[in-house]
């Protein structure tokens, strides 16, 4: 062997050896990426299902109040209904003979004269 093939026998070699090791990073960061990529699609996955998770249980919330808003409407026509039952003069006649009471009669007004005046404490 010449010094020339052994020199060109040796930047072969490190030329193969720079050339694996260029093929070794860029592995390197292909894997780096891969797994860069794998953790963004994830952390997109679970923010979404966090997402619809609170989504429906909001729907549940809403639907929940829808109901109970129903069911106080009912509740306050019930008891507009109540009302207007014991405002009735039927009943309020009744109410005056179960307490005596009685019509007043002989009604008298007191009429004051415009000088006279009323002291006040």
């Amino acid at each position: 062997m010449t010094v020339i093939s052994l020199v060109q026998s040796n930047i072969i070699r490190r030329g193969s050896s720079v050339y694996k090791e260029r093929i070794f990073q860029k592995n390197k960061a292909r894997k780096f990426l891969a797994i860069l990529l794998i953790f963004f699609i994830i952390s997109i996955c679970f923010s979404y299902i966090l997402q619809v998770n609170s989504l429906a249980a909001k729907s549940y919330k809403i639907r929940d109040l829808k109901k109970e808003i129903n069911g106080l409407g009912e509740k306050n026509k019930a008891l507009q209904v109540d009302i207007s039952n014991l405002k009735s003069i039927n009943i309020l006649q009744s109410k005056t003979q179960d307490f005596n009471m009685v019509k007043a009669q002989n009604v008298e007004y007191v009429i004051l004269s415009s000088d006279s005046v009323v002291a006040a404490k």
